[in-house]
């Protein structure tokens, strides 16, 4: 069997160790048209947070050459697919050096090219262009890095995890001054509902401005005391001028490759069965380039998380290697984040989302204070949201905000009840281990079991 994955994406990776973990005969060779493996866009954050420098940016890649030629993985970096044909299953590519161009055949295919920014729509000015910011590559975020580092007043567009984890890692730098713009009513809103944004506000810096309900319309630039900076427009007429402005909004397929030879959907991601078979049965396509089924509902949805890009690889490589492989399971679209200084999760559908579908929810939000007499933890506070069918006491989704990182780890236990389908009653016996050194004087989830009986 020779199986060629095409991107060293995290789900490109993922996909090729896991054929040769469960088949070591598996013939396996990975294309990639850079020299980087598994980069994190979010790298950019730690450096500002001074956790490695940018000079150091091959820390933010999880792929390692040596470790997946060690396991009989034939790589090809730097190098282009040009063409793909489906019927001969044949993989035409150009190195981008010498610009020859080789064909290779294949029994298995296996699409992962991952994603990209949205490119906004503005003027076609070199100036403006070079102003705005969008990252998603090693290339493209040591690019943005620089121009961030070099400018004080900086436009973030987008209130989501991308635009406050970007704010959080520079709110320390007193020369920056950051602008958030966000055209919905709060922050995070395809995460969270209010009782947690709510609280989430109250920790964003004074320093930040924070513009909710505001929608980006244009940028241009303009020249003031003989600098020249970029004048960003609002829809609600107003303006602000920055030195530049980054778009934190979600990727976008790259599919290119592609169109044409596999069906796509409405949004441009790859349609795929439940075992990640494309149109046609011996291509595969995962990672951010399909929508996975989310939620107690199942319906499909655009779910760009590297957690999703190694469970569909899996997903593949199952399918290809092994005689009874699982169908996918349905995604609860786990996140797990610090912003400005205070830990957020979140699992499973949101109220909006409920509203949205008509069901019939209730929820519990409590938040605890203390956390143990023999462990005190100095202002300790975290405030739980769990969203239930109000007849059948289903799980449907939960939140969490806290100033403890280890809270965050019942979320891994929250989740799981939402994928087995548990009863919010059920929390009640959830099953944590206590040690006075290390853990709460409370078992929360039980307690809010306890809350559920009582309503």
């Amino acid at each position: 069997m020779k199986v060629i994955v095409i991107g060293g994406s995290h789900a490109g990776i993922a996909a090729s160790k896991f054929l040769k973990k469960l088949d070591p005969t598996t013939t396996v060779c990975l294309i990639e048209k850079s020299n980087v493996l598994g980069f994190i866009p979010s790298s950019i954050n730690l450096i500002f947070k001074g956790l490695f420098s940018a000079d150091e940016m091959e820390k933010g890649e999880v792929g390692d050459q040596e470790t997946l030629e060690h396991l009989g993985i034939q790589l090809l970096l730097e190098t282009t697919v040009t063409n793909i044909d489906l019927k001969k299953k044949e993989v035409f590519y150009q190195d981008n050096a010498t610009k020859k161009i080789t064909t290779e055949t294949f029994d298995k295919l296996i699409l992962a090219m991952g994603s990209d920014r949205f490119a906004p729509l503005i003027p076609e000015s070199e100036a403006v262009h070079s102003s705005i910011i969008t990252y998603k590559s090693r290339a493209k975020t040591i690019e943005a890095y620089q121009k961030i580092n070099d400018s004080n007043q900086i436009a973030i567009v987008g209130a989501g995890l991308i635009g406050l984890e970007l704010a959080s890692s520079l709110a320390t730098k007193s020369t920056k001054k950051i602008t958030i713009i966000e055209q919905m009513n709060r922050p995070v809103f395809r995460y969270f509902d209010e009782e947690i944004t709510d609280i989430l506000l109250q920790h964003i810096p004074e320093s930040i401005d924070l513009r909710l309900s505001e929608s980006f319309n244009q940028c241009q630039t303009v020249k003031i005391d003989e600098r020249e900076q970029l004048e960003v427009q609002f829809f609600s007429g107003q303006t602000k001028l920055v030195d530049a402005c980054v778009f934190a909004v979600n990727p976008k397929p790259e599919v290119a490759l592609v169109e044409g030879l596999v069906d796509l959907d409405f949004d441009q991601t790859i349609l795929v069965n439940d075992f990640m078979q494309t149109s046609d049965p011996d291509v595969y396509a995962i990672g951010d380039l399909i929508k996975l089924p989310f939620g107690f509902h199942g319906e499909p949805a655009y779910l760009p998380l590297i957690g999703n890009a190694r469970k569909t690889a899996l997903l593949a490589a199952s399918h290809i290697t092994l005689a009874d492989p699982k169908p996918i399971p349905t995604s609860q679209r786990s996140i797990g984040t610090e912003i400005f200084g205070v830990f957020l999760g979140s699992s499973g559908i949101t109220q909006d989302e409920a509203d949205f579908y008509g069901l019939e929810t209730s929820s519990i939000t409590k938040t605890y204070t203390h956390f143990s007499n023999y462990h005190p933890v100095k202002d300790f506070f975290v405030t739980f949201k769990v969203l239930y069918d109000t007849k059948t006491k289903q799980l449907f989704g939960a939140q969490l905000i806290s100033n403890q990182k280890d809270m965050l780890d019942l979320l891994n236990v929250l989740t799981q009840m939402i994928v087995d389908q548990t009863k919010v009653d059920d929390l009640v016996f959830s099953e944590l281990y206590y040690n006075p050194k290390l853990s709460p004087s409370t078992n929360f989830l039980a307690d809010l079991g306890l809350e559920s009986l009582l309503k």
